[in-house]
């Protein structure tokens, strides 16, 4: 019972809804213009200059079968006046391209005219404007020059003519049914065919997905035969695209309707696969082989038989099903396939026994590759609703996962902070026992002694003064990068300097390019250029001193005497060394002219 309400259903939404919207709307026609006469011409070019010389005959009602070529079709007719807007045109010659011209004046000229190259926008069907300033009063006369690629058969029909705003909206909705909604569909099948095809990748019983992609992809093919408007096929192989991709549909239906009954009836197949191999040969013979005027209506007439014995084979096999299968519960997929199978029988019919080809059938399947796409993903629903469930369960696993890890890291973090102030405080300690505690040591003995005298005192004051500023500055943030360190060096260098008396210049000329060193590294290079400006100042007897930072290196220069060594029981160019080491960077000191050079070479591999 479903099934016949479902069947009912959606026969009654084609027959009611689409045929009188979609497939063969009507629409109310206002005043037309009535064409006087309609005559054509074989031209020899498809420029305005080629229609003075043209022969022209009075354009047949019937068909008429015209080699490769350029043909021009004249309307003749007469206005009262000129209409405001203009007139509004809707062609309806057959071709591959044209070019359209009102009383000698081109005023439609899309794509390509070009034999060898063309493009094809004749079958772009739209309501043209022929512009007021092309005509005049009285007689009126538009002249269409039609590309033809392929010889066959070229239907005349005069154009429809009439007011431009009036006619326009009034067949508005039947140029989007014949253009926008033939593109609309096009796109859909492609994309639910694209899904059927990862269906077809991932099922483990891939026949039905298979063939309802290959039946996707086969009306995408033929499409494309029309929307495409600069396919790069032409002549022959255009043709054989046309029949290849037309009889190759009409197979995927008839083996799909095979496979989607579930049993496979012997021979079927088969007898399918010979039908479209004769009618695949049948056309490479007419294209490649014996090509001449009448090869096209070979294809035709292949396409015609192919087809016609598909779609029998089509609904042979469904009527098969449904009297073998009377459980049937996939209502959407038999609803539509029982729409495909009645579109099938009555083309078959009428163009049989009326030689009518209405394109109910062509209308009728978007529609059922839709619906059966549909049904099988619902089909399969389940199974996709269960692996949406585990990822459901995997993705609340994962979440209390990584909070027990943010929990851990903080927990990590913490300790690590604990750690660094620790180190921090044995670190201070360090440097005051051995740095300070050492020097006022020193000095005390040397008082006690009496020894020291007041020079000696002062330079010893001064070193444990300068200890000091280093310790303090080691606690101070010395920036993220090294660009930052080096300007509060520079700033701190500039108050010791000018309060020594020297003069001091400061420059960054990383150019952005500095190594990307951690907060303990950048400390280090700070003690060692705080340690060099010191030394520069105690012992240079200069008066100027600079430091450059570079990208790959760093260096504090003074024009005080040439370096001699180490100072006997000095203690700063080896604490330099030490520190540049920790880091991995190497850390010389040279004559340069009248300058000494301590430079500072920053590691090879970070500088890289």
């Amino acid at each position: 019972m479903r099934l016949l309400v479902a069947i009912a259903a959606l026969q009654a939404f084609f027959w009611l809804v689409m045929v009188p919207t979609i497939v063969l709307p009507g629409y109310d026609s206002p005043p037309l213009v009535e064409v006087e006469d309609f005559t054509f011409a074989a031209v020899a070019a498809p420029g305005a200059d080629a229609l003075p010389d043209a022969d022209y005959q009075p354009a047949p009602r019937e068909p008429l079968n015209l080699p490769v070529g350029y043909y021009a079709v004249r309307s003749t007719f007469t206005l009262d006046e000129v209409p405001e807007q203009g007139l509004a045109m809707l062609d309806q010659m057959s071709g591959d391209n044209m070019r359209l011209f009102a009383n000698g004046q081109l005023f439609h000229a899309p794509g390509s005219m070009s034999l060898e190259e063309p493009s094809y926008h004749a079958y772009q069907r739209e309501v043209l404007l022929v512009p007021p300033s092309t005509l005049r009063e009285g007689e009126n006369e538009i002249t269409g020059i039609y590309l033809q690629t392929l010889p066959h058969e070229l239907n005349f029909h005069p154009p429809v003519l009439g007011e431009y705003v009036a006619l326009s909206d009034a067949a508005r909705w039947r140029a989007f049914t014949i253009e926008e909604y033939r593109l609309i569909t096009a796109v859909m099948v492609f994309v639910v065919t694209l899904f059927a095809g990862l269906a077809a990748l991932r099922a483990r019983d891939r026949d039905l997905p298979k063939w309802l992609f290959l039946a996707g992809a086969g009306w995408t093919a033929y499409n494309l035969f029309f929307e495409w408007l600069w396919l790069p096929l032409v002549g022959p192989g255009r043709g054989f695209y046309y029949g290849i991709a037309t009889i190759f549909l009409a197979m995927a239906w008839a083996v799909f309707a095979d496979a989607w009954s579930g049993k496979r009836l012997r021979l079927y197949r088969p007898a399918v696969f010979a039908v479209f191999g004769t009618g695949a040969l049948t056309c490479f013979w007419a294209m490649f082989i014996a090509y001449s005027d009448t090869a096209f209506n070979v294809v035709e007439t292949a396409v015609e038989w192919a087809g016609l014995t598909l779609a029998f084979a089509t609904v042979a096999r469904l009527v098969w099903h449904f009297a073998t299968q009377r459980d049937e519960r996939r209502y959407i997929e038999a609803a539509a396939l029982v729409l495909l199978a009645s579109m099938m029988a009555y083309h078959l019919i009428t163009i049989i026994l009326y030689d009518v080809n209405r394109p109910y059938l062509s209308a009728t399947q978007p529609l059922v590759l839709l619906l059966l796409v549909i049904g099988f993903f619902q089909r399969n629903f389940a199974l996709f609703r269960s692996r949406e469930q585990l990822n459901e369960e995997l993705a609340g696993q994962l979440a209390e996962r990584t909070q027990e890890l943010a929990v851990a890291h903080e927990r990590e973090k913490g300790l690590l902070r604990d750690q660094a102030r620790v180190e921090e405080r044995r670190r201070i300690m360090r440097d005051m026992h051995d740095g300070i505690g050492s020097s006022l040591m020193s000095l005390l003995l040397g008082t006690r002694s009496g020894r020291m005298d007041s020079e000696r005192m002062a330079l010893g004051l001064q070193a444990a003064i300068d200890e000091m500023r280093l310790m303090i500055d080691s606690m101070d943030s010395m920036g993220d990068n090294l660009q930052t360190a080096f300007a509060l060096f520079c700033e701190r260098a500039r108050r010791r300097c000018d309060d020594a008396g020297f003069a001091f210049a400061c420059a960054d000329d990383s150019g952005d390019n500095l190594p990307p060193l951690g907060a303990r590294d950048i400390l280090q290079v700070f003690r060692v250029l705080q340690e060099a400006v010191t030394n520069a100042l105690k012992h240079s007897s200069g008066d100027r001193i600079s430091a450059r930072l570079l990208p790959d290196s760093v260096e504090i220069r003074d024009n005080g005497q040439a370096f001699k060594g180490p100072r006997q029981g000095g203690r700063g160019l080896e604490n330099m060394e030490v520190r540049a080491q920790s880091i991995g960077a190497t850390l010389t000191v040279d004559r340069e002219g009248e300058e000494t050079v301590v430079r500072l070479a920053l590691p090879p591999a970070a500088a890289g």
